[in-house]
């Protein structure tokens, strides 16, 4: 017994040895960049090296003033020489300066584990000379149109991209009515351009309900003599205030990979590389790369007439469904019993505006109890459940269920009656009564007497004489591995060598494994962060609330995919949702409550305590959907 315990407590100490932490001393930090010079609009790449581990996340560097600065990702490394094994991870910075000047970046101080890193400090120069080299090589990538330009103007300014690239919009219905679904199209034409990271098309409208696209289709189309790839997004949307609008401009968010000639290969080419006095397609092809720039593109507004329902026919009943639209009406089960359900299925389908559907119209329920019902809703397809449960076998049918919509095509309301349905309703049989306590019937004995002589000596043999001591009380079946002591000797070190084991698995998983530590982390931060929500939602503080609700979104979404927390908006987050499947449903909720917060930050006046409790707990429920993804995975 005592070896077992030597050895458990050898291995708890081996355990925490080869689980603790890198010390900081052997952690290294270095900036570096790939080049010390560039021209405006020309990238760089920064890396931020931590020797010594894999585990640390990307660090935060902040805004850098006059450049655009984007995470690309990490890069592990390990290297293993006569036996000696390092390892490293570099964090890519994408660096695009946006003016003249020299810009130095770092030195960086990072905290992580408790432990700070400093690096040293890189620099990249933009200077007049390098502009214009740059310049110079852009104009000869793009043709002669760019060789009469300024110097100073970016490459997009120096290419005619405006009948080679561009946005339309679309709407197939001029004039509509409030809340009736208008199909809209939005197209972007392509001719023979590279274009890559091309985003879903933005139509925030004020007054109209939120577009969401489906996915694009893909066709080729002419359109002035020339062949354009067309990528077609469709969507419906629908006004909620009568009025004269403009619809617009679409807008999207795409790349253009412009060719880029690599500098000082030009001696190299004479020598080597001419033909026929020109320099050969083959070496341009080799020393020929492309830059990425990002465009945002608008379509042309259109106009749009929204015209209130006519107030002429409009029914007393009318509840504010627009659309054209078929009426099923169900019951089941026909046969029942006093106190039992039955359930009425009322099926809405056809084309319209199903948020405005609302169930139908009951009327006589008179001898029923109406419970709430449940709605669920389909493409172009909405159904209702109804229980109702009969008080009386006086009632014969069901009641009847009205539908009222407006036809917007016919222009005119309808009225679609179903019902009512006959049902047998049966009484409930009463159960018999039972008597309690009932005495059986007395057995007659026999005669004093009469008893036999072998039933006398049965009755002498069941005599137990008292014992005058009791002696060593003991159970039959004991046995010494069953005793408690025993039990707690053999299993208490055994439960502490399954703890250590479990600690030190979580631990090795958290330096090994980064996404999962963020992961972690962000859930723990999360909760911390919901009792200043609360706080602030009881304090019925806007402000603070919406701010709040912005930061526990944007460090949860950040941890959760391993993304860094700083410039993230659901413009960044969004590709890296729909990466990684998270349900339409899920995204669309992401994005409302970052639309919320920055609408929050000018119309505080119009948030009240009940609406920021709803917004609480649908950030809960973005929380709660992608968990449940993380578990499934």
């Amino acid at each position: 017994m005592f070896k077992f315990f030597r050895v458990t407590i050898i291995f708890y100490f081996f355990a925490l040895t080869i689980a603790g932490p890198i010390s900081a001393d052997e952690i290294k930090f270095e900036a570096s960049l790939d080049k010390k010079t560039a021209a405006i609009g020309e990238t760089a790449q920064l890396g931020l090296t931590f020797y010594g581990t894999q585990s640390v996340p990307a660090p935060d560097i902040g805004n850098i003033d006059g450049c655009d600065v984007r995470y690309l990702g990490p890069s592990t490394m390990t290297t293993i020489i006569n036996g000696s094994v390092s390892s490293s991870i570099t964090h890519m910075y994408r660096v695009q300066p946006l003016r003249l000047g020299k810009f130095q970046f770092g030195p960086f101080t990072f905290k992580y584990e408790g432990s700070a890193y400093k690096s040293n400090a890189a620099f990249l120069t933009v200077d007049e000379e390098r502009q214009k080299e740059g310049l110079s090589a852009k104009a000869a990538a793009v043709g002669p149109a760019a060789g009469g330009k300024e110097e100073e103007e970016s490459i997009l300014d120096s290419l005619d991209i405006r009948d080679k690239l561009f946005l339309t919009l679309k709407i197939d219905k001029p004039r509509a009515y409030v809340n009736e679904l208008i199909p809209v199209t939005i197209k972007l034409y392509v001719n023979r351009l590279n274009v890559s990271d091309i985003q879903l098309p933005d139509l925030g409208q004020e007054g109209f309900s939120k577009a969401q696209f489906e996915e694009p289709k893909q066709y080729r189309e002419r359109m002035g003599g020339e062949l354009h790839d067309v990528l077609e997004f469709r969507t419906t949307i629908f006004g909620t205030r009568p009025g004269d609008y403009k619809l617009g401009p679409a807008k999207l968010k795409c790349n253009i990979a412009v060719r880029k000639r690599v500098r000082n290969i030009s001696a190299l080419s004479d020598d080597f590389m001419n033909e026929q006095g020109g320099r050969s397609p083959y070496f341009d092809d080799f020393f020929t790369r492309y830059e990425r720039y990002p465009v945002e593109l608008k379509s042309e507004e259109t106009r749009l007439i929204l015209s209130p329902l006519p107030a002429e026919g409009k029914p007393i009943d009318f509840s504010g469904a627009i659309g054209d639209y078929q009426f099923i009406f169900q019951a089941g089960p026909k046969k029942a019993k006093v106190g039992d359900p039955v359930t009425l299925t009322m099926e809405i389908n056809g084309t319209g505006n199903f948020n405005t559907v609302i169930i139908p119209k009951l009327e006589n329920v008179e001898g029923f109890r109406i419970y709430e019902p449940q709605a669920k809703t389909e493409p172009n397809r909405k159904v209702f459940r109804q229980v109702l449960i009969p008080e009386t076998d006086l009632v014969f049918q069901t009641p009847k269920a009205i539908f009222t919509y407006f036809d917007p095509d016919k222009k005119e309301y309808k009225t679609i009656t179903q019902g009512p349905i006959s049902i047998q309703v049966e009484k409930v049989a009463e159960a018999p009564p039972q008597v309690i306590g009932a005495a059986p019937a007395a057995v007659p004995s026999a005669p004093m007497g009469i008893a036999s002589v072998e039933e006398e000596k049965e009755a002498q043999g069941d005599i137990l004489y008292i014992k005058e001591s009791l002696g060593r009380i003991q159970s039959a079946d004991y046995e010494i591995y069953k005793s408690p002591f025993v039990l707690v000797i053999v299993i208490i070190p055994l439960l502490a060598l399954l703890a250590v084991y479990a600690v030190y698995a979580r631990r090795e998983r958290f330096i090994r494994d980064t996404k999962y530590a963020h992961r972690s982390a962000a859930f723990k931060n999360m909760r911390r962060e919901f009792f200043q929500l609360k706080h602030c939602l009881k304090a019925n503080d806007a402000k603070s609330f919406y701010e709040a609700l912005f930061h526990t979104l944007q460090n949860y979404l950040g941890g959760m995919f391993y993304i860094p927390v700083s410039g993230l908006t659901f413009d960044t987050i969004e590709p890296v949702l729909r990466y990684k499947n998270i349900d339409i449903a899920v995204i669309n909720k992401i994005k409302n409550i970052f639309d919320l917060c920055d609408r929050a930050k000018f119309a505080l006046s119009n948030v009240d305590a009940l609406r920021m409790k709803d917004d609480m707990r649908e950030l809960e429920e973005i929380i709660r959907d992608l968990e449940r993804k993380k578990a499934l995975r």
